[in-house]
């Protein structure tokens, strides 16, 4: 058995990767460990909130307490899928080691058994951490003994099994039946799977009719609606009913007949897999070390484009620009992305678009203006999202070339800087689709239109510069998976600082727009002393938002800098 020995050499880089610089990665250490203690804090209060008010309502509220871990279960479910489909891609295909292991005299089954724990780990450690406050939070709410924390684990570990063993096997299918220099195809059919699987799912639970008195006759009626996402056949639900006998019935022997689903089918799908790896991954993995052609890159309709474009750009950046655009376009690891993200706008703008604003208690026009402020930080946070799969990596994405961009006749500032406008552009043309849409499909204010369109003009310029800086301050030339990229200590400040930012924004925001906003509603003037305090939080978002605009590319680029040196 040398499943041990194969698995070491991870173990051991994991190891020097946390003892590199000791004092340095203590202090990380720290920091993450408290960040992730507040997350940890924050996500149990909000469900220890939620569930304790449900627990509150006689008869209902268990009912909508089982359903919402229902649909918990069901989203970890669909993301640990699509996450193992790509973290298998990496782990047995792509990996440089693996052409050291084939050669070795290692049995099929060591390598299938090695990489589908590296899988499960590196796909699933994310979900299981920031779930765990969920599941306490229940656990506390409903006043539960150790027996369910003990079943909690059983069910866990099968249902993290299936779901990497579903992954897995369409990965390996999709790599038997396409060759290798048809990965776009491969990466594009699976990000119509996801579109797909996303938009069936939020549409069959129909989240706008639950707003709407007018859809439900009587309260069977509505119960029945919070049925559609459930399946007898799903291994979320198989883990629901495990942990609702606990929860709410009292009951640890109802729980064992889901155990035994989750078990069984999980060994079975375990040993389903093996076999169809002992025959086909020799055949996907050969496909999967030839070349590819990308041909868009090589059509004069594109080239003409992006030389039309560039043209006003100089020289220097444009060359830095033109390397960019054709590398992106020639990785389809990336730009098949880009259906994903036009799928999420399109549901975006169509969420608004189904709000039945006139049957709300609150006035419709109060209604909308508040809606669309709120939709700010909504929009942010799309923006960060994005910014963290895009623009973060941009400095990475040099990889071993960073070292032949060093000695181009270029300042590193100017191609760092480079690297912030061709991002900038992107996302602030995203950001601006969303606001703007979204306002009209509102039929807002046109004072809360203009605070709308300015104030995501700052927050993109200081999300993409602290996505940019971050990515320069902590970059990572030596990576196996685009997707890799963001998942170090840097990535997690990005995220934990752009949250932050577009909170800070929100918060200086909200008074003066209600003040704004009630004055025109009721056709008043506004004193003089809110004119101050007006213009005083509208400053302080521009303060802020150069601060954020400046202090991280400083940074990043400051750090680069020392790297060079070094």
């Amino acid at each position: 058995m040398h499943i041990p020995r194969l698995l070491y050499p991870k173990i051991l880089q994991n190891k020097n990767r946390l003892t590199a610089g000791k004092n340095r990665s203590r202090a990380k250490a720290l920091i993450i460990g408290f960040l992730g203690l507040f997350f940890w804090a924050v996500i149990f209060l909000v469900f220890y909130r939620v569930l304790g008010y449900f627990k509150s309502i006689d008869v209902l509220g268990v009912f909508l307490a089982s359903k919402l871990l229902s649909m918990i279960l069901l989203t970890f479910f669909s993301i640990l899928i699509f996450s193992n489909i790509i973290t298998s891609l990496s782990t047995y295909f792509m990996s440089d080691e693996l052409q050291l292991i084939i050669s070795s005299p290692y049995d099929m089954y060591e390598l299938y058994f090695t990489k589908f724990i590296e899988t499960i780990m590196n796909s699933s450690w994310m979900v299981l951490l920031f779930s765990l406050p969920v599941f306490f939070s229940y656990g506390v709410v409903f006043d539960q003994s150790v027996w369910f924390y003990i079943v909690l684990i059983i069910a866990v570990i099968p249902f993290l099994i299936i779901s990497t063993a579903m992954g897995t096997a369409l990965t390996l299918g999709l790599l038997t039946v396409f060759p290798a220099k048809r990965l776009k195809d491969i990466l594009f059919l699976l990000s119509i799977f996801l579109v797909i699987g996303l938009y069936l799912l939020f549409r069959l639970i129909r989240p706008e009719r639950f707003v709407d008195p007018d859809a439900f006759f009587t309260v069977l009626d509505y119960l029945a609606s919070l049925e559609t996402p459930s399946s007898p056949f799903l291994p979320s639900q198989w883990a629901t009913d495990a942990l609702n006998a606990l929860l709410f019935q009292g009951n640890a022997a109802e729980s064992l007949f889901p155990l035994l689903l989750l078990w069984s089918t999980a060994l079975a799908f375990m040993v389903l897999l093996n076999w169809a790896f002992d025959r086909l991954y020799y055949n996907a993995w050969s496909k999967s070390q030839e070349a590819k052609t990308i041909r868009i890159t090589r059509n004069r309709f594109f080239n003409f484009v992006l030389k039309k474009i560039l043209q006003p750009v100089p020289m220097q950046l444009r060359a830095v620009i033109d390397k960019d655009m054709r590398t992106f376009f020639r990785d389809t690891a990336q730009w098949s992305q880009l259906f994903i993200l036009s799928a999420i706008i399109i549901i975006y703008l169509y969420n608004f678009s189904v709000l039945p604003m006139e049957k709300s208690p609150i006035p419709t026009i109060q209604l909308q203006n508040l809606i669309a402020f709120l939709n700010l930080g909504l929009a942010g946070f799309v923006i960060s999202a994005v910014a963290v799969r895009f623009a973060y990596p941009a400095v990475s994405l040099e990889g071993e070339s960073y070292w032949i961009m060093k000695s181009a006749p270029l300042s590193l500032k100017e191609l760092v800087w480079c690297k912030f406008w061709v991002n900038f552009v992107l996302l602030f043309v995203l950001a601006e689709i969303l606001i703007i849409f979204t306002n009209y499909l509102l039929r807002v204010d046109m004072t809360m239109m203009c605070i709308s369109t300015v104030t995501v003009f700052f927050m993109t310029a200081g999300l993409t510069s602290l996505s940019i800086g971050f990515g320069a301050t902590y970059p990572r030339f030596r990576y196996e998976n685009i997707a890799q990229i963001p998942t170090g200590f840097g990535g997690l400040m990005y995220m934990i600082m752009s949250i932050l930012f577009i909170g800070l924004i929100v918060v200086l925001e909200a008074w003066p727009v209600h003040i704004l906003l009630m004055s025109r509603l009721a056709r008043k003037s506004i004193e003089w002393i809110q004119v101050v305090e007006i213009a005083a939080s509208f400053a302080a978002v521009v303060v802020i938002s150069v601060v954020v605009f400046i202090v991280p590319m400083r940074v990043g680029i400051k750090k680069l800098t020392e790297r060079e040196e070094y």
